[in-house]
């Protein structure tokens, strides 16, 4: 089994979540968290390139907010699983709010938001075509994203409501047993 954390918009593979799944699965099972802080054109090939070689029987992505929209698009791909925690769902909306040069958060590196973003995530979406290969995780005090549109669009998907919880998922690690459960670990 191979896990393969996709973090969100200016986020990295050391966020906090990606810290506690590293440490968690590192030890037992194949783990990866490419850096995504490019275009979704790109972050696309870099995706595929970090997949090629694994079994889709034997992958689970655990994407993260604008990584939980990218994990749907290659769960659907490759036919592999996912569990996705807070995902956006229509991240082309709020491209234009973000264009220019973006601090990545915890460090001094930057991400250029061009206005082709926008075309470029659009082009990712997919619907889901095998609801038995999610696990979602939604806040319902998530102040970046909206849950409820989450929940309609994964409304035929396993669906763990965190009540009160934010975008950021506090407690993460309580949110571990259920993944474990849903890989079979």
């Amino acid at each position: 089994m191979h896990v393969m954390y996709l973090h969100g918009f200016r986020s990295s593979p050391d966020s906090k979540k990606g810290r506690i799944l590293r440490q968690a699965f590192s030890s037992r099972l194949g783990f990866s968290a490419p850096d995504l802080n490019v275009g979704p054109q790109e972050a696309q090939q870099i995706m595929l390139e970090a997949a090629r070689g694994i079994d889709p029987n034997e992958l689970c992505l655990v994407g993260s907010s604008l990584g939980g929209f990218y994990a749907t698009w290659l769960a659907e791909t490759l036919g592999c699983r996912a569990v996705l925690l807070n995902p956006a769902t229509q991240p082309w909306d709020v491209i234009n709010d973000y264009l220019g040069v973006q601090t990545i958060n915890n460090s001094t590196r930057t991400i250029e938001v061009k206005p082709e973003f926008a075309d470029q995530a659009r082009a990712l979406d997919v619907l889901v075509t095998n609801p038995s290969r999610y696990l979602v995780f939604l806040s319902t005090s998530d102040e970046v994203l909206d849950w409820r549109l989450a929940q309609m669009k994964y409304a035929a998907c396993r669906e763990v409501i965190l009540p009160g919880n934010t975008h950021e998922i506090e407690r993460f690690e309580e949110c571990l047993p259920a993944i474990e459960q849903f890989l079979g670990v």
